[in-house]
């Protein structure tokens, strides 16, 4: 290290000029890289998405091809213009994208959607389209809709079916269906369409699952239109429109929505932001009433927005508060851009490092900026300080600066390696908000450092004249050390492991969300108003062995009717009855008795050929199953070119095990309930809860993953840089106070652990060891140390402490939560190392002889 610093020196000595023009270049370049950086300010985009039990909940649709809910809230007054601006919607989108108005395809399944006007559009749901034709009588939906409950029939009624066998019974069915087309009564005529053969009437009238199956079709508090929804007592209009692209894509989602305010006419537009949307959504000529939306693609938009202006907030404030903190340290500002030019210079670079590197900065990486700003400043304000100090003892400007670079360079250099080392070590934690944490950072601060050892030394050489801070003056002496302060720490210390038990875990994600975000604050109204949450939730059924579906199914469906769900039993044939209904005799007396009750036999070919299929073939149900629920459709994440994609991207995951995806509708306490017996019965949850739920114990995994790769790239430091037992030592007593603080803020401000917060375990470990790097390398040639670097050190602390300040102010009570967690593990740290290690250092000393 000390030739590579003696080189170093040599070219600002010597080539200073040569050494601007690859400062210009590299600025240059990476400039360019900060202008590929997306912003994925979002909880989804946090999400270890090759993970077997995330991908599950992904590829059933969470965050992908989820709803977007248009909603219009009014009164009676104006319930006919909400029904005809929903109509008016819905009309444009069918005619535009060349939908079917039942919602199936030409092979007679439920269409996908068709977005419109184009990739970035929205689409009408098709199966609310199939739904509402159901209801209006359209012949082909009939017809799926009937095909598909006679394939059910053999599981869902066993041996209830014996009386198809009986001709005379089959006989008086089929003329009770016959009546009831023929009867002026609109719903005795769909339901004889749908059940030609009558089967509704051998399920168990009186049986729990019939009874709890009429009493949830009562409670149901929505009306089914054509495309949408309607409240029965006609408060909110509900629009639902399919989205074909990712939650994650905010930039789409604000265009969208701006586009749906307008009345979905023309183009997208070519830009929007939230502001637009507001106006979009207001009452206007033609709509007098205003629109609302929700979903998950409205609420990330809203939120990514939100975090945007909170995260601009923090580095602000942090910004300010570090110069404060220089002022109050040094007394002066006189010196204060020396080092906060490099360090802005080390930011674009960090940017820039970012953009080619990974493309994107998510929830948890936004943060790195308060962290380049907090310890990125302690490079220069060393490395200032011991030049200023040289130049006021009246030494040269070259002597000073090789005194700055040769003799605090090294612990420096140390000090920012194990730093970025131990966030560098998270690339490999298998959880993509801590990965790209560790890189942004670790990259961030590397381009710091070598921005303040290019850029700081010229920079004083051409500025520094021998006037003002420069001039000579008096030698600066130690500071005195108090007796109290070391006990002072340790008393902080007690203070903190007494405070930190009583941190508690949340691991409800959606308490830490941005408040005032309109678009989550309408979903949660209309959860409580509706009944039901808007979220996606579906019950998955493992299908590796298609013929233990039957055995699995009886063990969740009483878990579910538990639930006031009308789950029934699946049900097995008898094998002569199976063997009656899949004849062709039995066939040809149903097609005969249906001519003789006036009934068309061509009508009974489709039921009578899927019963018979259903009967012959046990899996036949699960087809049936699949292929009434709509497919979802992965879409494509479409982003800019970077380094960390290019590396990985041959690797892909194994394909998921089939499963049987069956939607469901549950509250959370029931589902908080149910989820260990599903488990246990070999079925799990998917959706929006489950999904939090699986990513919180990944999360916890990957953080012990995290700790241990962040103190192995510290103890690399070390072992490289200390060389002795006594130097590892005493750096591990920041390291262990850092973890210390970090529970015992939590514990004693009463701020919950969440999988955000738990980043600063490992932001702490980084950042504790830094300026106790900078004394512990002093120490060893100076018996004094402590005492000279006790001003630079507090300074340095200081800015530290105000980087992370910044965030504990921010209106996200996730973000203020990572604020204050690493505030107190930080604070912890740096003060056992003003404190603390002196005493150890006078009593054990590191100095060489």
């Amino acid at each position: 290290m000390k030739a590579f610093l003696r080189g170093l020196l040599r070219l600002h000595l010597s080539r200073s000029r040569g050494l601007w023009f690859v400062v210009a270049g590299l600025t240059l370049l990476l400039g360019w890289g900060t202008l590929r950086v997306e912003r994925a300010l979002d909880l989804m985009s946090l999400l270890p998405s090759e993970h077997p039990a995330v991908r599950a909940n992904l590829e059933a649709g969470v965050g992908q091809q989820e709803l977007m809910w248009v909603v219009a809230e009014g009164g009676e007054a104006d319930l006919e213009a909400r029904r005809a601006w929903a109509e008016g919607v819905v009309d444009r989108l069918l005619t535009e994208g060349n939908l079917p108005l039942n919602g199936l395809a030409a092979e007679g399944r439920l269409s996908d959607p068709v977005p419109v006007p184009g990739p970035g559009g929205a689409s009408p749901w098709p199966a609310l389209l199939a739904v509402g034709a159901i209801t209006e009588g359209d012949a082909a939906v009939s017809r799926l809709t009937t095909e598909t409950l006679y394939t059910l029939a053999p599981a869902w009624l066993g041996d209830r079916l014996a009386p198809l066998t009986d001709p005379a019974a089959l006989q008086r069915r089929l003329q009770a269906t016959a009546k009831a087309l023929a009867s002026p009564e609109p719903l005795s005529a769909a339901l004889a369409r749908l059940d030609p053969l009558g089967l509704r009437d051998l399920a168990p009238q009186n049986g729990e699952g019939m009874a709890k199956a009429t009493a949830l079709g009562r409670a149901f508090t929505l009306r089914v239109r054509t495309g949408y929804f309607e409240t029965k007592d006609g408060r909110f209009v509900l629009l639902p429109l399919v989205v074909g692209f990712p939650a994650t894509d905010a930039k789409a989602t604000t265009h969208l929505m701006a586009w749906l305010g307008r009345g979905a006419k023309g183009a997208l537009p070519a830009s929007a932001n939230l502001e637009d949307v507001k106006r979009a959504l207001a009452p206007m000529e033609g709509r007098a009433f205003p629109l609302q939306i929700t979903g998950a693609h409205a609420i990330t938009a809203w939120e990514s927005h939100r975090l945007t202006m909170e995260v601009l907030f923090s580095l602000g404030l942090s910004f300010v508060l570090i110069g404060l903190v220089y002022w109050l340290g040094f007394r002066t500002l006189a010196g204060y851009g020396f080092v906060m030019v490099p360090l802005l210079v080390g930011m674009v670079w960090a940017l820039g490092l970012t953009g080619w590197v990974l493309g994107r900065v998510n929830l948890m990486a936004a943060g790195f900026g308060a962290v380049l700003l907090g310890v990125g400043d302690d490079v220069g304000i060393l490395l200032f300080s011991r030049y200023r100090d040289e130049r006021r003892a009246g030494r040269s400007k070259a002597w000073a600066l090789r005194a700055a670079l040769l003799g605090t360079g090294p612990g420096v250099v140390a000090g920012a390696l194990a730093t970025s080392f131990a966030f560098l070590a998270l690339a490999f934690a298998p959880f993509p908000g801590i990965r790209d944490l560790g890189l942004t950072t670790g990259l961030g601060l590397l381009a710091c450092l070598l921005a303040t050892f290019l850029v700081l030394p010229p920079l004083l050489l051409a500025l520094d004249h021998g006037t003002g801070t420069f001039a000579p003056g008096p030698v600066q002496t130690a500071a005195s050390r108090h007796r109290w302060a070391p006990w002072v720490a340790l008393a902080v210390l007690i203070l903190a492991l007494v405070g930190a038990p009583r941190t508690r875990w949340e691991e409800d994600l959606r308490r830490f969300r941005a408040q005032g975000n309109p678009a989550l604050n309408l979903q949660e109204r209309l959860t409580r108003n509706l009944g039901a949450s808007l979220q996606p939730l579906a019950l998955q059924i493992p299908l590796e062995d298609p013929d233990r579906l039957p055995a699995r199914w009886n063990k969740l469906s009483p878990i579910l009717r538990e639930a006031g769900l009308p789950v029934p039993d699946w049900k097995t044939l008898d094998p002569e009855l199976r063997h009656a209904l899949g004849s062709e005799t039995w066939r040809h007396q149903v097609l005969e008795a249906a001519a003789k009750a006036g009934l068309d036999p061509a009508g009974l070919e489709g039921p009578l050929t899927a019963l018979a299929a259903a009967a012959a073939d046990p899996a036949q149900p699960v087809g049936a199953l699949q292929a009434m629920l709509p497919r979802v459709s992965q879409p494509e994440d479409h982003h800019p070119w970077n380094l960390w994609d290019g590396f990985h991207r041959n690797r892909k995951p194994a394909p998921l095990a089939p499963a049987l995806t069956v939607p469901i509708r549950l509250d959370e306490a029931a589902l908080a309930r149910l989820t260990p017996s599903v488990e246990a019965a070999g079925g799990r949850f998917v959706g929006t809860q489950p999904l939090f739920r699986v990513v919180k114990g990944i999360a916890k995994e990957a953080v012990q993953q995290a700790v241990l790769l962040a103190v192995a790239g510290i103890f690399i430091v070390i072992a490289t840089f200390g060389r002795s037992l006594r130097f590892a030592a005493f750096a591990l007593v920041p390291l262990l106070a850092s973890q210390v603080g970090v529970f015992g803020a939590l514990g004693w401000f009463g701020e919950p652990l969440t999988f955000l917060s738990l980043m600063a375990i490992p932001i702490a470990l980084g950042v504790s060891v830094d300026t106790a790097f900078n004394l512990l390398h002093r120490a060893r040639r100076e018996a004094d140390a402590p005492g000279r670097v006790a001003r630079v050190n507090a300074v340095c602390a200081g800015t530290t402490l105000a980087g992370f300040g910044g965030m504990v102010f921010s209106g996200y009570r996730g973000l203020r939560g990572l604020g204050l967690a690493c505030l107190g593990g930080v604070a912890l740290a740096l003060l056992l190392t003003q404190w603390l290690l002196p005493v150890l250092l006078e009593t054990w000393p590191l100095e060489k002889k």
